[in-house]
């Protein structure tokens, strides 16, 4: 008999369509709804008081209303408590309640949520676009809803999360904040019944799925596609369920081919700290998200859940704590599994290297002492580039392995591998899998699982790799459906074989399959995408580079008291400050790349941050900043000449008229800094449109898209500096060219009044000096990238990621240039020499569309040095100005006997012990000999990264060695002094 392929597989959909998805549920009775809006904005309340339970003294105690299916709620972000109310009938089937809050049928994650509470507080369920649904009676039923007549209430906190992922990428919207008291409510209830759920009908719409998926990825010129052809046409032709899932059953049970690839599949829901949404619906998320874990755990034993980010484990735990305590049961059975170790899934770029080892040492604590438990690999799969430090960082903390998929996002290259060991910049190496799937939300499909197993690009070294599957954000995580999934494909012809376990099983079977067989990729992973988020929401960037400048002063002021004076070291205090610092480096704040609301609350959290930091300095005395571990008072700037000159004795510079540096010569060898005809200094204007993602996004046309700055111009001298100021529309721009007399250095300040739109700025700085390659600091050293074009991957870096400085050097000259808050800029060679630009200000309309808008201040250095002066430069640019800072004399110095070695960071030990912890690291890519010296009475040890003694098998290169630091290149190294008993702190 011939069969059509396609008319089966079309009849295939329409039989799922409109005769099995109508059959799984069985209307039984209806119920009764009753509604609560939370007053005032609607900002979320304890389920307590909504319960009824315990209503604050100053508050009203709930009043429900009658509410029906077709009724609306909202508003945008409002909440709304549902009370629900039935009695479940009697039915040989398990019974649900079925509820659908208004959901879309797209952007699983982006809209609007419930979590059920019974009476007595506890969640029993969440519900989501694809989840809507509590179990009643049967297996898995909730526990302790029904009263013995069958009766029950429950109580739904329905969260009106306005729909933004479905927008297209750059409409602006008013729904990044709260709206105006006449805006619509944007949900409608939809659904609210008693329904038989039937276990028959759902099997046979996942036997389906498996066959009549699988089939388009099939051979057909093999048997095995015509038996599954026929199998499928069978079970249609069937007249019951059973008989359609007998006739699926052969083909169901072939196994998978002996070289078939293996798939472990983990349960994940990766969870945006804040995006769309702001910090505190991430707090009721992750509560949803665990909710629907544990009710999905209580009806299927065989698989295992993995969640990061300590921060969303504390927040269940200070919001929900008998959630919590299922929760950790599920952590000690091994069903739940926390990875990554860190605070939260930070920007891997940008946060400076002390602050990536606090995302460790802040995480990995909580797991420890939490769960008993601390991650082994390190848990990225998002974040917008990761720097060739990682390797280092990581291993020095413990972990073994590194787990990201984001480079799959590569909009110019195919990143090669899929299985490999990272070399970090130092040279130290770590496994590393990007899941083939390219996704970290996979749904458990036979198209994702073909995908996988073609895009594999390790083929001739390893048959395994990691899936990842469930909605994250506000999707609910895993579902019933995704499990069943798993087990039709656990061993299935045609299909990868996949496995339901442990992330950790699986890097543990990878590293022993590979062995010295692994390929290496060294340096950075460079994401060729989202090169905008180096710029977008520059006061995130200028917030968290102060918070950690501040810091580093706080905390070594503090240890220096507590070790000279016996003051008491303000654990507590800095422990909440690292921690919001910690918070506010996620990948979407960090990056610039949320709602306005989140912006603007973490505009205000750092300001604040910065207030508390300040108040923690010990001491009084006269102004001044801590540069390196040395006081540096205010010096007076030398004066311009009418001519809008500047000359230190060191440098000299010409501002021509038009408020540019025409010359920057270094008196020392006569050398002039900026290229023949060219000016340093000018401020470039671009359209920055982006074609797909409007805060992520720069694109290289943008930069072949220059707007002149038509506006007028002028330039005066003023007592110790010289002051450009020009307009353009609606924004003003000043540049301020100032010298030090002690130092072959320009400082140039810019202020900017922004009020741009789709704009991009950008600060020429062009430089005589021919190089093929430019230096940027990055964590713990600094990275070489081309200026050149020469391939794709070179031409793909048009916008890359520097810390405080960027340095061009040729035979006899280097340039350095500092900066106090950017990332992003390009480097590239041009005639005469290289142009330096950091990007100061983008302006995208979505998701913020006033992002940036209002005053800026950004500041940096021109000098003429090696990368030693211009890490010196850039030390002393970052450093806070107190207003009263006292003399201190250091706590340790090094003798640096060759090379090049820096303390990098001091404080007191995590343990509280009142041992003091000191970073230190080579600087320069090659290899250092070191000596510390004390300035108080301690011995000194090496760790590992997380202040623990180096066990016998420590595999990593040791710096201390009797009594000397042998430092390879950018080697970190970090020392434990003890004081004796007497004087411990």
């Amino acid at each position: 008999m011939h069969v059509n392929p396609s008319i089966v597989l079309a009849r295939l959909q329409r039989v799922v369509r409109e005769r099995l998805r109508p059959r799984l549920y069985e209307p039984l009775a209806d119920v009764s709804v009753s509604a609560w809006r939370v007053d005032g904005d609607g900002e979320p309340v304890p389920s307590a008081h909504a319960l009824g339970l315990d209503v604050p003294a100053d508050r009203e105690k709930p009043s429900y209303v009658p509410f029906a299916v077709g009724d609306t709620w909202g508003p945008a972000w409002g909440t709304t408590w549902l009370r629900i109310e039935g009695r479940v009938p009697d039915s040989a089937l398990p019974v649900e309640l079925v509820l659908d809050l208004g959901w879309f049928d797209h952007s699983v994650g982006g809209h609007c949520e419930g979590l059920v509470y019974r009476p007595d507080g506890m969640p029993v369920k969440a519900l989501h676009p694809r989840n809507g649904w509590v179990r009643l009676t049967g297996p898995g039923a909730a526990p302790d809803v029904l009263a013995v007549d069958g009766s029950f209430t429950l109580y739904v906190e329905a969260a009106a999360n306005p729909l933004l992922l479905g927008l297209p990428p750059f409409v602006e919207t008013t729904l990044g904040e709260k709206p105006g008291p006449d805006e619509p409510e944007p949900y409608r209830l939809v659904a609210a019944q008693l329904c038989a759920f039937s276990p028959d009908v759902f099997a046979l719409l996942r036997d389906l799925e498996a066959t009549g998926d699988l089939l388009p990825h099939l051979d057909a010129g093999e048997p095995r596609y015509w038996r599954v052809l026929d199998a499928v046409e069978a079970a249609l032709d069937a007249t019951n369920v059973l008989d359609a899932r007998a006739a699926l059953a052969d083909v169901l049970a072939r196994p998978a081919h002996a070289t078939a690839h293996r798939m472990t599949a983990v349960g994940h829901a990766h969870i945006d700290s804040a995006w769309l949404w702001p910090l505190r619906e991430t707090r009721r998320k992750v509560a949803r998200t665990l909710t629907n874990v544990l009710a999905l755990m209580d009806t299927d034993p065989t698989w295992v859940y993995a969640m990061s980010s300590a921060q969303q484990f504390a927040w269940v735990e200070a919001d929900h704590p008998e959630l919590f305590e299922r929760v950790r049961a599920r952590v000690v059975e091994g069903r739940i599994v926390p990875v990554g170790g860190m605070w939260v899934e930070s920007d891997a770029v940008m946060p400076a290297g002390e602050s990536l080892v606090r995302q460790i040492s802040y995480g990995q604590r909580y797991f420890a002492e939490t769960f008993g438990h601390e991650s082994e690999v390190v848990w990225l799969p998002d974040s917008f580039g990761y720097s060739g430090a990682w390797p280092q960082l990581a291993r020095r903390a413990g972990y073994r392995w590194f787990l990201t998929q984001k480079l799959s996002w590569n909009d110019t290259t195919v990143f090669p591998h899929h299985t490999f060991a990272w070399e970090g910049i130092d040279g130290t190496r770590i496994l590393t899998h990007f899941p083939p799937s390219d996704t970290y939300a996979a749904e458990v499909t036979a198209a994702e699982l073909k995908h996988a197993v073609t895009n594999f690009r390790d083929k001739t070294r390893s048959d395994h790799s990691l899936l990842l599957f469930g909605y994250g954000d506000g999707g609910g995580g895993p579902n019933r459906e995704m499990l069943a999934r798993t087990h039709r494909f656990r061993d299935l012809e045609g299909a990868p074989r996949v496995e339901l376990r442990a992330p950790e099983k699986f890097f543990a079977d990878v590293e022993a399959e590979l062995g010295d067989q692994t390929p290496v990729w060294a340096g950075e992973l460079y994401l060729e995408l989202h090169r905008g988020t180096l710029t977008s929401q520059i006061a995130m960037k200028q917030g968290n580079r102060r918070a950690e400048a501040m810091l580093r002063t706080v905390e070594y002021l503090a240890t220096a008291a507590a070790v000279r004076d016996g003051v008491a070291y303000p654990y507590d205090e800095l422990d909440e400050a690292w921690r919001t610092v910690l918070l506010h480096q996620f990948h979407d704040i960090l990056p610039g790349s949320s709602i306005s609301w989140v912006h603007r609350e973490a505009r205000d959290t750092y300001a604040r941050l910065d207030a508390r930091l300040r108040s923690l300095v010990p001491g009084a005395g006269a102004p001044g900043r801590l540069v390196g571990w040395t006081v540096v008072r205010a010096e007076p700037a030398v004066a311009p000449d009418i001519d809008g000159v500047l000359d230190n004795g060191l440098l000299r510079a010409v501002i021509g008229p038009d408020g540019h540096v025409r010359t920057l010569t270094e008196l020392r060898t006569g050398r002039e800094l900026v290229i023949e005809g060219g000016q340093l200094g000018e401020l470039q204007l671009f359209r920055d449109e982006p074609v797909r993602w409007d805060a992520w996004d720069l694109d290289r046309h943008v930069l072949r898209s220059p707007v002149e700055l038509t506006g007028p111009v002028t330039a005066e001298a003023t007592g110790d500096a010289i002051v450009v100021t020009r307009r353009h529309g609606d924004s003003t721009f000043t540049t301020t060219y100032a010298m030090r007399p002690d130092a072959p250095r320009l400082d140039v300040t810019v202020e900017v009044d922004w009020q741009e739109r789709e704009h991009l700025l950008k600060l020429s700085l062009p430089v005589a000096v021919h190089t093929m390659r430019a230096r940027y600091e990055t964590q713990y050293g600094s990275i070489e990238r081309p200026t050149h074009e020469n391939t794709l991957a070179d031409e793909a870096q048009y916008e890359v990621c520097s810390h405080r400085w960027v340095h061009v050097a040729e035979p006899g000259l280097g340039v350095g240039v500092v900066n106090d808050s950017t990332y992003g800029c390009d480097v590239r060679r041009v005639p005469g020499g290289t142009d330096i630009r950091p990007t100061l200000l983008r302006a995208p309309r979505f998701p913020d569309p006033d992002t940036d808008r209002g005053r800026h201040t950004f500041r940096f250095a021109v000098l003429a040095g090696d990368e030693t002066d211009t890490r010196a430069a850039a030390d002393d640019l970052n450093a806070p100005q107190l207003a009263a800072l006292a003399d201190v004399e250091p706590l340790m110095t090094l003798d640096v006997e060759s090379g090049a070695a820096v303390i990098d960071w001091m404080k007191l030990a995590d343990d509280r012990s009142g041992d003091v912890i000191a970073r230190v690291h080579e600087t320069r890519g090659g290899r250092a000999t070191a000596r510390p010296n004390l300035g108080f009475d301690a011995t000194v040890t090496e760790t590992d990264l997380l202040e623990r003694p180096l066990p016998p098998d420590y595999d990593l290169p040791v710096a201390l060695r009797a009594g000397r630091l042998i430092l390879g290149p950018y080697q970190i190294a970090t020392l434990r002094l003890t004081p004796p008993p007497s004087k411990e702190c």
